[in-house]
């Protein structure tokens, strides 16, 4: 009877153990097994992510592969067209080209004066006639200088292109200091636009 009793408690013991891994999964150390939801979810997070990576083999990948190719045989074809025009330029393409682009002064002042204003930073700049370039000064708060070279550079009729930058300062509170320079300009006041 003691052997029945016994035997039915093993089988009890076991049983619940059984359940318990089964329901709840089981660590010993570095062994441990997952419970039967976690394995039932990552089991359909398996699915999912070889579903999504069947539609991208499928899909997106292919979709990739023409954009590539297209953007290839649009490069040939520019390519193309633009090594015909440099092997068939004129000399006056080629001048009209490199010509440097004339300012009025009193233009580029207003237009430098109305960014440096807009942005809050103080600006001095140097016409460099000989050397067709402008040299920069400017001082204001960092985010303020960074604006207003940004505004110089995006401006399409003024089209400047801003070099040899050298900035001073510390944190974004205090005063920062900036030199640029702007080249391959020419830069003529009313009274020679007159003659």
């Amino acid at each position: 009877m003691i052997k029945k009793i016994l035997l039915i408690a093993l089988v009890v013991i076991l049983a619940i153990g059984l359940w318990n891994t089964f329901a709840h999964g089981v660590s010993f150390g570095e062994f441990s097994t997952c419970s039967y939801t976690t394995l039932k979810s990552k089991a359909q997070k398996l699915v999912s992510l070889k579903s999504d990576l069947q539609k991208k083999n499928d899909v997106s990948f292919p979709e990739e592969l023409r954009r590539l190719e297209v953007a290839k045989s649009s490069y040939k074809v520019n390519k193309q067209a633009y090594d015909d025009m440099a092997a068939n330029a004129s000399v006056e393409a080629i001048r009209a080209v490199n010509q440097r682009k004339e300012y009025l002064l009193d233009f580029l002042w207003m237009r430098i004066g109305t960014y440096a204003n807009d942005n809050d930073v103080k600006v001095l700049i140097d016409p460099i006639y000989k050397e067709s370039k402008i040299n920069f000064d400017v001082s204001g708060q960092y985010i303020a200088v960074i604006n207003f070279i940004y505004d110089l550079e995006k401006d399409s009729d003024l089209a400047f292109n801003v070099d040899n930058i050298v900035m001073q300062g510390g944190s974004s509170d205090s005063v920062t200091n900036a030199r640029f320079e702007v080249s391959n300009i020419n830069i003529v006041t009313s009274a020679t636009k007159a003659e």
